[in-house]
């Protein structure tokens, strides 16, 4: 029972033996270790080497230190070998990742390291040794001061892609845009959040952003990625403005800017309204004549082709399919003539007392997490609320 009490003092003082003899060695060092600004990588390396060979795994129990981000990629270490009056060391070199999130200084506390050795002497020794601590400056360029959100790194990209043309639209279209930022030499939770903007008459539904860290040979890579569906609501020119993110070039020592540039979406233009024209007495006689046979003979075509919008509308939401259903309410309030101007399927709901189903449907449609939809009824009641008085214009319902 003594000698089991004694054991871990035994092991402890086997490993610093091994450390005051030259039998064991552990070095750590920062790089770079000056010149450093606020958020940039610092690599905080930790080597332990032995004449022998280790005989288990090493444990790294890292500090916490406030305003330092401390992360450690690699689970393994890097296993060299070296060659020393002409013994043969075994060596494991460790790398924790450092981001300091405040400018001024920082006091890094000693790492605790768990080892199994193999002595000649001692045999296998375990225990715990602590590297040495480390202090480093951190400061924030001149160029950015005043910049409100910045990176520093060696490399970064934006870019982004579009899954349609954007020209030709008209309401109830929708096409997908998505935003990539890439960088160098830091994790993907230090990426920001790019602008999705939702303007009047455009509607947007992002998705959640894909956070993505990667490291090959060492390089550390991390990809931010945002997706938006965009839904067209009324015809005009859009105009999603530039974005632009500074950034400190760590290798340079400069500043950068990188940019997405401005994109215009062509979903046609509103129809203005018609100036009231000075008519004969006699006019409505002739228009009547005249439009009426084409009109019935139009009326017939369109109702043996099916080509009704409503019918499609009701169609698709028996059949469960949110953005054909959205689609054919769009169509149909397009084709209302005589309108003081474009609604939006929302606007045209929200004056029928409808804007809860047509959210409904919307977010079921293009939303983030599509939930349930809403049933034919609402193209019924739709209809209904456009036919009473004062809701809107008495105009046909589906005029060709």
């Amino acid at each position: 029972m003594l000698l089991l009490l004694l054991a871990p003092t035994c092991l402890a003082d086997g490993l610093d033996t091994l450390l005051a003899e030259d039998r064991l060695r552990i070095s750590s060092w920062l790089q770079p270790a000056e010149n450093i600004v606020q958020g940039q990588e610092v690599r905080l390396l930790i080597e332990v080497s032995t004449p022998r060979w280790f005989a288990g795994g090493t444990g790294i129990k890292a500090p916490e230190v406030p305003g330092l981000l401390i992360l450690r990629r690699n689970e393994f270490a890097v296993n060299l070998s070296r060659r020393e009056a002409g013994a043969t060391w075994v060596v494991q070199r460790w790398q924790l990742e450092l981001y300091p999130q405040r400018e001024g200084a920082f006091e890094l506390p000693p790492v605790t390291l768990a080892l199994a050795v193999n002595d000649a002497t001692l045999g296998i020794v375990r225990g715990t040794v602590e590297t040495g601590p480390q202090a480093f400056s951190v400061a924030v360029p001149a160029a950015m001061a005043g910049v409100s959100r910045w990176l520093a790194t060696p490399s970064l990209q934006v870019r982004q892609r579009f899954d349609r043309a954007l020209e030709g639209l008209a309401p109830g279209d929708a096409f997908q845009r998505s935003i990539e930022l890439e960088a160098t030499r830091l994790t993907a939770l230090m990426l920001p959040e790019p602008k999705i903007e939702e303007l009047d008459g455009l509607a947007a539904y992002p998705d959640l952003p894909e956070l993505e860290d990667r490291s090959n040979r060492g390089e550390a890579t991390a990809l931010r990625r945002q997706t938006a569906t965009y839904v067209v609501e009324k015809p005009g020119q859009y105009h999603l403005p530039e974005q632009s993110l500074s950034w400190w070039n760590t290798e340079t020592n400069a500043m950068e800017t990188a940019t997405l540039p401005a994109v215009i979406i062509d979903a046609g233009t509103p129809a203005a309204p018609a100036e009231p024209v000075s008519l004969p007495a006699w006019w409505p006689q002739a228009l009547a004549l005249l439009v009426a046979i084409p009109l019935l003979l139009a009326l017939l075509r369109v109702r043996r082709s099916g080509d009704n919008p409503l019918g499609a509308a009701r169609k698709a939401l028996r059949q469960g399919d949110a953005k054909a259903a959205s689609r054919a309410l769009y169509r149909w309030l397009n084709l209302r003539p005589g309108e003081p101007g474009w609604l939006s399927l929302r606007e045209s709901s929200a004056q029928a007392d409808l804007a809860d189903s047509a959210e409904q449907l919307l977010s079921a449609a293009y939303g983030r997490q599509p939930g349930p939809m809403p049933d034919s009824r609402l193209v019924r009641e739709l209809k209904q609320a456009q036919q009473r008085p004062g809701t809107r214009p008495n105009n046909p319902l589906n005029p060709v």
